[in-house]
């Protein structure tokens, strides 16, 4: 966590409320992200989708581990049942925003793995093409020597 020792100065409501407000911006971000993914599928820019997909990373490692900070906090001594419900309110939010994100990864997945399969079967198909081709084309072989001895 980047913030955590100015954590340490705050009271536990406190330090609740930042990381909530972090995990609201982690899960907007990889949300957006996602958006921005779907347009680069649209588009078949597959290379750049990759990219995006695994520059994600990072944002979903912070938010599990801040959302393990909050659980610990939220189960620590001290916290009101009025923070420790206002807090799960918030995370239900979030997780609700977390399952639209892995629904919409799913049809993702769906969609990178059949344009996959079609890419595979076309180089598999450019292969036997160019098989076939240096099999019935003859290309740059010299004349055997020995059935040109025999023609002359």
């Amino acid at each position: 966590m980047t913030k955590e020792p100015e954590l340490e100065t705050k009271s536990q409501g406190e330090r609740i409320d930042v990381l909530l407000g972090q995990m609201k911006m982690l899960c907007t971000q990889i949300d957006q992200i996602g958006l921005e993914q779907q347009r680069l599928l649209d588009e078949d820019l597959l290379e750049e989708f990759v990219v995006l997909l695994n520059s994600r990373n990072p944002k979903i490692e912070t938010l599990a581990q801040t959302a393990e900070l909050v659980e610990q906090l939220l189960n620590g001594q001290g916290v009101g049942q009025v923070l420790v419900q206002s807090a799960r309110g918030q995370l239900d939010g979030m997780a609700a925003v977390v399952a639209e994100i892995l629904s919409r990864d799913a049809k993702q997945q769906v969609i990178v793995e059949k344009r996959r399969d079609e890419l595979s079967k076309q180089l598999s198909g450019v292969g036997a093409t160019r098989n076939a081709m240096r099999a019935y084309s003859g290309g740059d072989r010299r004349p055997n020597p020995t059935l040109q001895d025999r023609e002359g």
